[in-house]
């Protein structure tokens, strides 16, 4: 009898553990955020800070390194409520905003104590039909980075318009040895392939697609489109770009620029973090010069400008501490930390206000040209992406003259413009 009762109470005292087990399991809060996994973020400590501070019980799997792979398993497993909080790109949440995957924060922003510290044109673009659908924790613009020494030794002028811009690259490419005037990122399904291309189709057309009315509408046109893939085909037919250097993905253009490798790029902000790598990049970081990107003769100032979202899971089981996870990684505190650190702005005006920040030479050569920056349009960009960077590639590789795959870019653009 008493071994009978003592097998019982064992019993009961399992299933409590159990279910305790269960329900801790349960709580527990996952976030993918590639600035605590991604080997170029150059944020070793971001992690520690974050775990160090937290009052929440949140996973210590941070997901995939690469916004692809995130977007991907994202779109497969999100209504499993997994993760709770993810972090990304502009695009990504349009494409999880109008598959109904993330959550949308006006119930939580209305009480939200920090709201006013957010810039008015950042949260313009995490707003889509009146409704915000992420807390923004950084935001920059493609810009003309530049190594000053070369310029200097060569007596060359900074370009301002792509005939310059590519004669420059060129003359550099033949006059310098070991170093390619300039490079591109074009490797297939890249997004920053897509985002570079952007920055000079900005310059023509300050949207690509019509979203005011029931139905989306292209808006760029063929010649438009024709001219920055020749602009793409005149820079590699020139050897302003190596042809080693075609399909190229990020990393070959951020270390190789930190490297030495190429005189001019047009990337954001986050170079900076590589000065924290070794002597050699600080050294090259140190000797860049910071201008506008090379303006079209017939276009006017205008660049790609990122937002970095960090946006809630519509099928998380806990909303409420999803929501304070999603405050935590963009407090005044830990944007500080990620943003003075990785060399990007922030769009919390507390932040910018902080010495980091307002005494870094390199954020403040950024925010000149801040206002030149144009956020996209709000639709799903996976398709118009793929098909651009496709169009890309297609040029480098000589597979038909511009103004034949702008013809079919701009066909397959309005095809996916009248399926959004």
């Amino acid at each position: 009898m008493f071994k009978k009762k003592s097998l019982i109470l064992a019993l009961i005292i399992v299933s409590v553990f159990t279910f305790s087990f269960a329900a801790a399991a349960q709580d527990e809060l996952v976030l993918w955020h590639t600035s605590f996994t991604s080997e170029w973020s150059g944020l070793d400590d971001t992690v520690e800070f974050f775990e160090e501070n937290t009052e929440l019980n949140v996973s210590t799997d941070y997901g995939p390194p690469l916004y692809r792979d995130i977007s991907q398993q994202l779109i497969v497993q999100a209504r499993t409520g997994n993760p709770d909080v993810v972090e990304g790109v502009l695009e990504q949440m349009f494409t999880y905003a109008k598959a109904d995957l993330i959550m949308p924060l006006n119930d939580f922003w209305e009480d939200y104590e920090d709201k006013d510290q957010y810039l008015e044109n950042v949260m313009d673009a995490v707003t889509l039909d009146g409704e915000i659908y992420a807390i923004p924790y950084n935001t920059n613009v493609r810009l003309l980075l530049y190594r000053k020494s070369i310029f200097e030794e060569h007596d060359l002028e900074v370009p301002t318009n792509w005939d310059e811009l590519v004669e420059t690259a060129t003359y550099i490419s033949e006059n310098v040895d070991g170093m390619d005037g300039f490079m591109f990122t074009t490797k297939e399904r890249e997004v920053r392939a897509f985002q570079e291309f952007m920055s000079f189709y900005l310059q023509l057309n300050k949207s690509m697609f019509d979203v005011s009315g029931e139905n989306v509408e292209l808006t760029a046109t063929v010649d438009q489109l024709e001219q920055v893939l020749g602009l793409y085909d005149e820079m590699f037919a020139s050897g302003a770009i190596s042809s080693d250097n075609k399909g190229a993905d990020w990393k070959a253009l951020d270390y190789g620029y930190t490297s030495g490798n190429q005189a001019m790029v047009t990337v954001g902000p986050w170079i900076w973090s590589h000065r924290n790598e070794d002597e050699g990049r600080a050294e090259v970081i140190d000797d860049t010069g910071i201008a506008a990107i090379p303006v079209a003769e017939n276009g006017t100032p205008g660049t790609y400008m990122e937002v970095k979202p960090i946006m809630i899971n519509k099928y998380t089981e806990n909303p409420e501490q999803a929501w304070e996870l999603a405050k935590e990684v963009t407090s005044k505190e830990f944007q500080l930390l990620v943003d003075s650190k990785a060399g990007v702005l922030s769009p919390r005006k507390d932040v910018m206000a902080e010495p980091e920040m307002s005494d870094n030479w390199w954020l403040q050569g950024f925010s000149e040209y801040a206002d030149t920056g144009v956020a996209l349009d709000p639709i799903s960009w996976e398709r118009p992406q793929n098909a651009i960077i496709s169009a890309i590639q297609e040029v480098i590789y000589d597979e038909g003259s511009p103004a034949e795959i702008a013809e079919e870019l701009h066909q397959e653009l309005s095809e996916i413009a009248a399926n959004l």
